[in-house]
């Protein structure tokens, strides 16, 4: 893979990427070069993150005259009871647990379930979290879908719908520096799960391999100052999926999106 990820892409073996001898085929290289590009753009989420914290303070005044609609619904749905778990599924509770640097100083307590066939990335820095679903080929392994999460900062009121909107410019621009043939297809309000959000999606393409990308924000909830930025990308070689307005509606990725929760109890 020495063209892809862009240059600057850390030194790692991305997952989704066979580990034997290099596959006759392209294809593997390109998936394995997207997922690899995902652990890249946590990092831009956490820069844009505290870069942006500069920008949502000065504007912080304006923010706490709103009266925010979807402030108010995720202070309602902050302390939401856990859905039941579903069958086949393994539950992830984020923990303060070994983080340092950023994971630590920008903890968000929070959990989700993931269906038993996805694999948890062992290391996911600078994620708090990185789940994957792959299938397996002759020339390599795949991604089909894949999730992660990182925080987006802020203080007050500040990530509410005046301020959604700009953060969703930066991540945007970042994201189609990173991607191939990249375009930005819809922008606007979104729910995952009790809460109310912010989230833009994209579709890339490179070598007859189609992705799709799907980043939704979440404020935080009340008396709290970090909100979370979940990214989902899927390929084409997800069989139940065949275009963006599919991320996170069919496949597997429901199940995480339906039983993320906020929760001051969560870590405990």
């Amino acid at each position: 893979m020495q063209n892809y990820p862009p240059a600057g892409a850390p030194n790692y073996s991305p997952s989704g990427m066979s580990q034997g001898p290099a596959p006759k085929s392209k294809k593997p290289w390109i998936i394995g070069g997207v997922v690899g590009c995902l652990l890249l753009i946590i990092i831009i989420v956490i820069a844009v993150g505290g870069l942006a914290y500069l920008g949502f303070k000065k504007a912080e005044e304006t923010a706490k005259s709103l009266n925010s609609n979807m402030s108010n619904s995720n202070r309602r749905d902050s302390n939401t009871a856990e859905p039941t778990q579903a069958a086949n599924t393994k539950r992830y509770v984020n923990s303060r647990q070994g983080r340092s640097g950023n994971l630590a100083d920008n903890f968000v307590d929070f959990s989700f379930n993931y269906p038993d066939g996805w694999e948890l990335d062992p290391n996911p820095a600078p994620n708090f979290v990185r789940v994957e679903r792959k299938v397996s080929g002759d020339d390599g392994n795949f991604t089909q879908e894949n999730f992660a999460v990182g925080w987006v900062s802020a203080t007050g009121t500040a990530l509410d719908k005046q301020l959604m909107p700009q953060l969703a410019t930066q991540f945007n621009t970042q994201f189609a520096s990173q991607f191939p043939n990249y375009k930005k297809l819809s922008e606007g309000e979104t729910k995952i799960g009790p809460y109310d959000g912010y989230e833009f999606r994209f579709s890339a393409e490179k070598n007859n391999v189609e992705f799709w990308g799907r980043v939704a924000m979440l404020p935080p909830p009340a008396g709290q100052k970090k909100g979370v930025a979940l990214v989902m990308i899927a390929s084409d070689r997800a069989p139940e999926l065949s275009g963006v307005e599919d991320v996170g509606e069919k496949g597997e990725l429901p199940v995480i999106l339906e039983s993320f929760r906020f929760g001051s109890g969560a870590s405990q």
